[in-house]
């Protein structure tokens, strides 16, 4: 999660190379005055830079009431970005990883308070640490991705090296005790998901939420469609989009290797507000912080292990099941790759919004806040804080409650 930046206001003229889709929008829905802003907001960020290309889609209680794009899926040949774009969704992957556990929970092929080990005996802890712990992030499994993929984040890797590495590290801490954002738990998922269901884990989420919900431009990264937006990188806006290698399936399969256009994720949280694919009871699991705010998460600046994420900022987590709860009107996760961003958020009044955008890396370009930022403008009655505000020193420890 990238630290908060200060965001430009001002909107000047589009640049002659950003393109953009007309607005679609419901007038019985989208509050008067409001989609001129929202338009302004999505055709600046390509306009000042900050992205190449941008596409966004909300919706009320489960209705699309608008969708817009601006800029390019690809800058070399002047594509546009659509609304049909697909791309990278990143960690927004996770969201179904963890509602394909509670589908076979559902299914009664598995319980989540089972241990690791009854699925995947390759993990020397996977006896120690609970499906459940894994879903929420308190498993204690090392948050070190290059230790357990090496020069692999970018190139194959065999399932035999990875446990390999995996089973060098110790656990970070006693299972249950501490939060800690690793990748490695929704991999393992991912597999338990393989051995509980006999399916691979596309098939699987094929059949039992991708074609049932008709989101028919949901893929997998090694298999992309022909209309995939081009990632890119840069460090601050006005540089020059250039591109770099990206995450390899063999990495982010189960963790982040989807690929999905905004209005498939808004497919996607229409079934939830639902309960097309989950019943109450497992979206009540999977909105459900663990610890009652005794669980604290581990201080990014921690030098005892290499915390990578801005998310284990020394609070208490907020983290459910692949969703964060930073308050109680907002439900959430992003997605983050070497070349894209994205975001799904829930908002407490029926807002959903689902945002991608073609680029990685200091350009000031933040799905997230933005998203926020539009939600604002659409219920200013209430108001979300940034969601993306890191704190610069540890608090102080809580009481440790431990999640079985």
């Amino acid at each position: 999660m990238d630290l908060q930046k200060s965001r430009i206001a001002c909107v000047g003229m589009l640049a002659a190379t950003v393109s953009f889709a007309v607005a679609k929008e419901s007038p019985l829905s989208l509050p008067p005055g409001v989609k001129e802003k929202i338009d302004a907001l999505v055709q600046a960020q390509p306009a000042q830079r900050v992205t190449p290309g941008i596409a966004v889609a909300i919706s009320k209680n489960g209705q699309t009431i608008y969708e817009n794009t601006a800029g390019e899926r690809d800058v070399s040949s002047h594509a546009p970005m659509l609304i049909t774009t697909p791309q990278p969704i990143g960690s927004i992957t996770k969201q179904f990883t963890a509602a394909g556990i509670l589908l076979l929970q559902q299914e009664k092929k598995l319980s989540i308070d089972d241990k690791l080990a009854k699925y995947v005996s390759e993990y020397v802890h996977g006896g120690e640490i609970t499906l459940r712990q894994m879903l929420n992030m308190v498993s204690g499994i090392s948050d070190n991705d290059p230790a357990i993929y090496g020069d692999h984040l970018t190139e194959p890797i065999t399932r035999k090296e990875m446990f390999a590495n995996l089973n060098k590290l110790p656990l970070m801490w006693k299972p249950g005790t501490h939060m800690v954002y690793t990748n490695t738990n929704y991999n393992l998922l991912g597999l338990v998901i393989e051995r509980a269901s006999g399916q691979s884990y596309i098939a699987f989420l094929r059949e039992h939420i991708f074609s049932p919900l008709g989101m028919s431009s949901t893929s997998t990264i090694d298999q992309p469609p022909a209309n995939m937006a081009s990632g890119y990188h840069h460090e601050k806006p006005g540089e020059p989009f250039v591109t770099r290698a990206e995450l390899h399936p063999d990495f982010s399969f189960r963790t982040g290797n989807l690929v999905s256009t905004t209005q498939d994720l808004l497919k996607w949280d229409a079934a939830l507000l639902a309960k097309k694919v989950l019943n109450e009871a497992s979206l009540r699991t999977m909105f459900t912080v663990p610890g009652n705010g005794k669980i604290n998460t581990v201080f990014e600046e921690d030098k005892r292990f290499p915390v990578m994420l801005h998310v284990n900022d020394g609070k208490p987590t907020v983290y459910a099941m692949s969703w964060m709860l930073p308050n109680p009107h907002t439900k959430w996760h992003g997605g983050h790759t070497f070349l894209f961003e994205s975001t799904n958020a829930l908002f407490g009044d029926g807002y959903s919004i689902a945002m991608i955008g073609n680029i990685r890396d200091g350009g000031g370009f933040e799905p997230e806040n933005l998203a926020v930022e539009i939600h604002n403008l659409l219920n200013p009655g209430l108001k979300i804080s940034p969601l993306t505000v890191v704190t610069r020193q540890p608090s102080e420890p809580a009481e440790i409650t431990e999640v079985q």
